[in-house]
């Protein structure tokens, strides 16, 4: 079988996105302001499109090029936006990039509870947000990291945007999925007690801070474990389907996907870059598929993993008596 070049693959792009021809023709000829008669020449594979015209079309109809190109490779290719450290001057593009999710997950559960899939190298949310003191660590860190201020010098004096707080409950209130499952990575408790520790090392979190926020996960991890093991009701009710696996490797990133009918985006973020497939169902579907398999290299400690869940929490606590003491 002949292998398509990227003209032929761009073209089917452009059907995919328009199937009917005339209204395809249509479309194409005002956004390259062409006559009808060239633009059927070109969609007939009579002519062929150029570099230009493709990219224009590309960015205008959101077909990724770098896709088509190694759509025979056995790997996934998606742009990533790279966030520079320092970069920011508030907190305000963090609301934004939160608020945006709000909206997609509520436009994707409009009608009916979908699915959600997570692999997690960071604490998620929705497991933080009744403890206020890890709560304003997770987003004082994040203020650390990206935004030109002295304020995030000083954890005891900053206090956490109203914005932020009043954010953080309406995305609990999206949280209505059918079926969730986690894959959490076996190094989040780790580091994230690394970067509590470097803190407080830098004089930024005094010594009761750190105690604090080592007590509040303490009893996070707790909660966590009694929630899986059936002996605890947890504040936030989990979807009737929510299973939980933790990594058997260090994973280093956060990847997550939102689903329900045709409904769909999916998201990818490392600390300093992020990604998201949100128009094409081809692309949702490969990176779905990928989150998924992330299970079979993990362990599962809900439901039947008694033994296992046991041995991991234990070592949580460990983690974090040993890094924090």
């Amino acid at each position: 079988m002949k292998k398509k070049d990227l003209h032929d693959e761009f073209i089917d792009e452009l059907y995919k996105k328009i199937p009917k021809r005339a209204d395809l023709i249509n479309l194409v000829s005002d956004i390259l302001k062409l006559e009808k008669e060239s633009i059927y020449r070109r969609l007939a594979r009579k002519v062929n499109f150029s570099i230009r015209e493709m990219g224009i079309l590309a960015k205008e109809l959101n077909i990724s090029i770098d896709r088509l190109l190694y759509k025979a490779e056995n790997h996934q290719w998606h742009p990533v936006v790279l966030e520079i450290p320092l970069k920011f001057h508030s907190m305000d593009c963090l609301c934004d990039m939160i608020e945006q999710n709000i909206q997609r997950i509520e436009y994707i559960n409009r009608d009916i509870p979908g699915q959600m899939g997570n692999v997690y190298h960071v604490l998620p949310l929705e497991f933080f947000i009744h403890f206020p003191m890890i709560m304003k660590f997770m987003f004082f860190k994040w203020g650390n990291y990206f935004i030109r201020s002295e304020e995030f010098n000083h954890f005891s004096s900053w206090e956490l945007p109203h914005k932020l707080s009043t954010l953080a409950g309406e995305y609990i209130d999206t949280y209505n999925f059918r079926e969730v499952f986690y894959v959490w990575d076996n190094s989040l408790i780790w580091i994230l007690a690394r970067e509590i520790d470097n803190f407080y090392k830098m004089n930024i979190i005094t010594t009761r801070e750190k105690e604090d926020i080592k007590e509040e996960l303490h009893e996070l991890l707790s909660n966590i474990e009694m929630t899986l093991n059936g002996t605890r009701v947890p504040a936030i009710p989990y979807p009737p389907e929510t299973t939980f696996y933790v990594s058997s490797v260090n994973i280093g990133f956060t990847s997550n996907y939102y689903q329900s009918g045709n409904r769909h985006f999916a998201t990818f973020q490392s600390n300093f870059s992020f990604s998201m497939i949100e128009n094409s169902e081809e692309d949702f579907t490969k990176v779905k598929e990928w989150i998924n398999s992330f299970c079979n290299i993990s362990t599962l400690l809900s439901q039947s993993g008694r033994f296992e869940r046991r041995l991991f929490f234990n070592a949580q606590y460990k983690i974090l008596d040993n890094i924090l003491e």
